[in-house]
């Protein structure tokens, strides 16, 4: 079982198969929440001072995204299970218990049961136990977050280098007056342009389905997810806008400080410990509204994919056989996963809906790429007012990692940030590739064998 599986079903892996379960605890309430909120959102804001506390940012808004979409699928009950609490909902399975709770940044979610004295377990699982529940989400967020971030990569970050080098040849083109080379800066973004927005059709909800299943080869499963773009196309081109007008606010956020000496001239005298210490505070608070965008855009995506899917079971346009299990065992305790009769129309109105879905998803197509041509702008234009190097151009905090920490370089090389966090990466896919051998020995005998 996959970490990113763990964020379901957690619990249930200290369990005696033989014994049954002691009964979960209450939800917390609406206050307790209220009260916990603020402490969460300032470690979040902390987190995305820096590349590896993005990581966690990122496994931490998947697993309340897989909560969201988990809510949304209880909100569309049929009547006949009206009376089912999302709370008892949640609690009558081993898979979703876990989600009774907001995700933590560090103690296990359902933190109190894990630390309950449990008689039934042997003394070194309760030692186990004990000991995981207070750093248990730390290890969930950091590896649902890398495996994510993977992901996402894997599909954008091909286009942010060709910006970046369009960017650098263009410049160095226009100082060195080299005009047979003119073309080759301004092609090169052009591609990487076309190449994500591309992309970006496909992405937001790519991570929706990675949030939904916590499986991270889902995020590639391009027919199905391909099929809910297409059917929430209204609401894939409103989820683009609210990335355009986010991104909009960040980068107004990210070039402000070019501007705060001509509004404070003192500010000029300032030394460079001043100035990184000033620094550091304000990106720190910029944090105050780029974490909450970030969450925002998965939790939105994450319902469009939660109402896509649905409607794709129920329609029969897809196999329930071909969800996964963390999906299809909700949907079948909520018995949403039979088909709604659909009622015979004449062949006028048949055609009319064809014709406007037809015409409606090219609109869309032609909409989505305007909003991801202007969100590709945005960052053209804040990049021509203050040059923030490859940092700037290479990770983008809506669509990537939300890390928004932008000093100059005679203060702090960012570059040694990125290659430590590279290098974590590295460590980390190779103790992931360590517990698979060991843990199937034969798949990877095979699979060597086969080289």
């Amino acid at each position: 079982m996959t970490p990113a599986q763990q964020t379901i079903s957690a619990p249930a892996l200290l369990e005696a198969p033989s014994v049954a379960a002691p009964a979960p605890s209450r939800a917390p309430s609406q206050l307790w929440r209220t009260l916990v909120f603020p402490v969460k959102l300032l470690w979040g804001m902390a987190f995305c001072q820096s590349v590896l506390g993005s990581i966690f940012v990122v496994g931490w808004s998947y697993r309340l995204a897989q909560r969201s979409v988990l809510k949304y699928w209880w909100s569309r009950r049929p009547l006949s299970q009206a009376r089912l609490a999302f709370d008892d909902f949640l609690a009558g399975s081993e898979q979703t218990r876990v989600h009774r709770r907001w995700p933590n940044w560090f103690a296990e979610q359902n933190f109190r049961e894990a630390i309950r004295p449990q008689p039934h377990l042997s003394r070194l699982r309760r030692a186990f136990s004990f000991g995981r529940a207070p750093c248990h989400s730390v290890w969930l967020n950091f590896w649902i977050g890398l495996r994510a971030i993977t992901n996402t990569w894997a599909l954008t970050l091909p286009a942010c280098l060709f910006w970046w080098f369009g960017w650098y040849d263009g410049w160095n083109n226009s100082f060195n007056k080299g005009y047979e080379q003119a073309p080759a800066g301004p092609l090169i973004s052009i591609f990487g342009i076309f190449l994500f927005i591309a992309a970006m059709f496909y992405v937001p909800l790519a991570q929706a389905r990675q949030c939904a299943t916590g499986e991270w080869r889902s995020f590639f499963q391009f027919g199905l997810v391909w099929s809910v773009v297409r059917l929430r196309w209204i609401s894939s081109v409103c989820l683009a806008l609210l990335y355009s007008l986010f991104a909009l606010l960040l980068h107004v956020l990210q070039i402000a400080p070019m501007f705060l000496p001509q509004g404070n001239p003192g500010l000029e005298h300032l030394t460079d410990a001043q100035v990184l210490k000033r620094l550091d505070g304000y990106f720190f608070w910029c944090a105050l509204l780029v974490l909450p965008a970030y969450v925002i855009l998965r939790l939105a995506a994450a319902r469009i994919y939660a109402s896509g899917i649905l409607a794709l079971v129920q329609t029969g346009k897809i196999n329930a056989a071909k969800l996964s299990g963390p999906e299809r065992e909700p949907l079948q305790r909520l018995a949403l996963l039979e088909m709604s009769p659909q009622r015979e129309r004449n062949f006028l109105l048949r055609w009319l809906e064809w014709a406007g879905t037809r015409f409606g998803r090219m609109a869309s197509a032609i909409a989505l790429a305007l909003i991801w041509f202007s969100f590709v702008a945005q960052i053209y234009i804040a990049e021509f007012f203050q040059y923030h190097r490859g940092v700037g151009w290479i990770n983008q905090p809506l669509v990537q990692l939300p890390w928004f920490h932008y000093l100059p370089t005679r203060l702090k090389n960012p570059w040694s940030e990125l290659f430590s966090a590279l290098l974590v990466w590295l460590v980390a896919v190779l103790i992931w590739s360590v517990r698979r051998a060991v843990r199937n020995p034969s798949r990877a005998f095979k699979r060597n064998k086969a080289w």
